[in-house]
């Protein structure tokens, strides 16, 4: 039985497979290659020995940069050397990751691109070299790094890399100048990017974060009106512990923290039970023998109705709760609640008499640990994302002159596409903050 299992499990396997490759085939024959390569690919996720598809994935990929080096010689006809050497990158990493190494005709055709692109590459290097902004250069080398490897160029653009030094080192000195007390993110950024261009600065902040907080404290206020009381204290320490470590993962907290948040967790939870004891009858029918009329030496079966009269409980449930947290963040209020009420009939008895089809029946009572762990985490589920969004109306909205450097650094953790962000960034250093990012890991 087991090895018939195995058979049908293996043959079900081999048909997906199959019929993955199949549609494949159909788009590839279309020349919709990228496609194609994406059910080539998904037959080897469930079968990693499938040839045929490997065979065929190859194919496709083959056809996915033969046609991308035709994108990149229309692009640079078209003289948009930009959106040819963007392209021929994205070729070169696909090769890189796909472990495919061009050949024949389409070596040819890359090569002769590439050439191209070479002259492109070090005029675009000169103009970037001659700027301001040397995170603009290293950017450029960073997003066409493969392609400057495959043109030979590594070599020649160090001959930029004194004049790109001096410029980062005035750019560090004024970076350096401005941090100063509170400006806590200035630091960490000034500290990583005249560590990369090797300048060194003796940077002096307060100890402490006057903006942040070093712990959180739940204070409980809790009117738990149920015999599962126990059971419901248990759950909210459990919330308030993870609630303290989802804090102390959030931009608010640091060690540097000089302020303790205070949160009030409240419950009001109120369950009521009444009971009602009734007899409960229940009528069937049994077949006895009685005399024939129409003959008196026979019997017949007749049907008789008869009644069972039982005890049986009803109950009437009600469970009602109110959850709330609250606290102040930065002079603004962190705080949510969720409020619900359950109403549930039951009915228990202990008859048990076959003739009447009645076995013993038990209630079934609301389930008051599973909802309120339930209710609990619908009030915690946007904590996080509370946190952020006061963070983000502290900085992001609150976007004071006199702090801005400071206050943009503080924006980008939560919100690093807004444009406040990134036009400081294109100002100061050339280059958004996601490329930033990249580059320095701020």
């Amino acid at each position: 039985m087991i090895r018939a299992i195995v058979l049908l499990g293996s043959f079900l396997l081999l048909s997906a497979c199959t019929s993955l490759v199949e549609k494949g085939d159909k788009l590839y024959e279309q020349g919709m290659y990228q496609q194609a390569a994406e059910f080539y690919q998904a037959a080897l996720n469930e079968d990693a020995t499938d040839v045929e598809a490997q065979q065929r994935l190859n194919q496709a990929r083959h056809k996915i940069i033969d046609r991308g080096l035709i994108e990149v010689r229309m692009l640079r006809l078209a003289a948009n050397y930009v959106g040819a050497a963007d392209k021929l990158e994205s070729i070169l990493r696909n090769q890189n990751t796909w472990h495919i190494e061009a050949m024949g005709a389409q070596a040819a055709t890359q090569n002769e691109e590439v050439r191209y692109a070479e002259q492109f590459l070090k005029d675009y290097a000169k103009d970037l070299a001659a700027g301001r902004f040397p995170d603009k250069f290293r950017w450029f080398e960073h997003k066409y790094a493969l392609l400057i490897a495959n043109a030979q160029l590594s070599a020649s653009f160090n001959n930029y890399q004194s004049q790109l030094s001096r410029l980062a080192k005035s750019k560090c000195d004024t970076l350096a100048k401005q941090v100063i007390s509170q400006r806590f993110f200035l630091h960490a950024l000034t500290q990583k990017y005249c560590s990369v261009w090797q300048v060194q600065h003796r940077l002096s902040i307060d100890s402490q974060d006057n903006s942040r907080f070093r712990k959180i404290v739940f204070n409980e206020q809790l009117q738990l009106n149920t015999p599962k009381r126990r059971d419901h204290q248990h759950l909210i320490e459990g919330t308030t512990r993870q609630l303290q470590e989802r804090f102390q993962r959030s931009i608010w907290y640091s060690p540097k923290g000089s302020q303790v948040l205070n949160v009030t967790m409240a419950a009001n939870v109120e369950y009521q039970r009444t009971s009602t004891h009734k007899q409960q009858e229940k009528r069937y029918v049994v077949q006895t023998l009685r005399p024939d009329p129409q003959d008196e030496n026979k019997q017949v079966a007749v049907d008789i109705e008869r009644v069972y009269i039982y005890p049986q409980v009803d109950y009437q449930e009600t469970y009602s709760v109110q959850l709330s947290y609250q606290g102040q963040l930065g002079g603004m209020l962190l705080t949510d609640q969720y409020i619900d009420r359950q109403t549930n009939q039951t009915t228990s008895h202990s008859a048990n008499f076959a003739k009447a089809q009645l076995q013993p029946k038990t209630a079934t009572f609301i389930d008051q640990q599973q909802a309120f762990a339930s209710y609990l985490d619908n009030l915690t589920r946007e904590f996080d994302t509370h946190l952020k969004q006061l963070w983000g109306q502290q900085y992001c909205r609150n976007q004071q002159a006199h702090t801005r450097a400071e206050n943009v650094l503080r924006c980008a953790h939560v919100e690093p596409n807004n444009n406040y962000v990134n036009s400081w960034f294109e100002q100061q250093f050339g280059i958004n903050y996601q490329a930033m990012h990249t580059l320095y890991g701020i």
